[in-house]
């Protein structure tokens, strides 16, 4: 059994709008959230066809999507979404864009605060500060008119 991430609900509120949350009663909506193709087109980041036009964060999830090996995502009803980009662009934007930023930080290096150092880590060895002599110099010679 895999993460299953059902379709997410957002609530659209004026409650702290100017104009229509001064009364008791506001509008209020609940709309279904969007996948990530449906996210991208809306914001005008995947219009367009070639990779070299298209918006820098499409190419980063592009390049997320190719590195994906295995995952646990199923869908609301229990199959397992396929481990593609054609997948990946068909989950929710929230949890596709976690996802891809939390691999882009782990390139970088991130490591998680719990996570202790793996048993084959080395110590280190000395540090060089301590190995740097550290008597004062001779003085310097005067410089001389004459060639040598």
């Amino acid at each position: 059994m895999g993460y299953r991430k059902t379709t997410r609900r957002i609530e659209v509120s004026l409650k702290n709008h100017k104009v229509y949350g001064q009364d008791t009663e506001h509008p209020v909506a609940y709309a279904r959230g969007k996948n990530l193709a449906e996210y991208l087109r809306l914001m005008g980041y995947s219009e367009a066809e070639d990779a070299d036009e298209r918006a820098g964060i499409v190419q980063q999830l592009e390049e997320f999507a190719d590195a994906l090996v295995s995952w646990n995502l199923e869908g609301e009803d229990g199959t397992p979404v396929p481990c593609t980009r054609d997948g990946l662009f068909s989950i929710d934007n929230d949890l596709a864009l976690a996802l891809a930023t939390e691999w882009m930080e782990r390139l970088g290096g991130k490591v998680d605060d719990a996570d202790p150092l793996p048993q084959s880590s080395p110590s280190g060895g000395p540090s060089l500060v301590e190995s740097v002599p550290m008597e004062a110099l001779s003085d310097p010679q005067p410089l001389s008119s004459v060639p040598a």
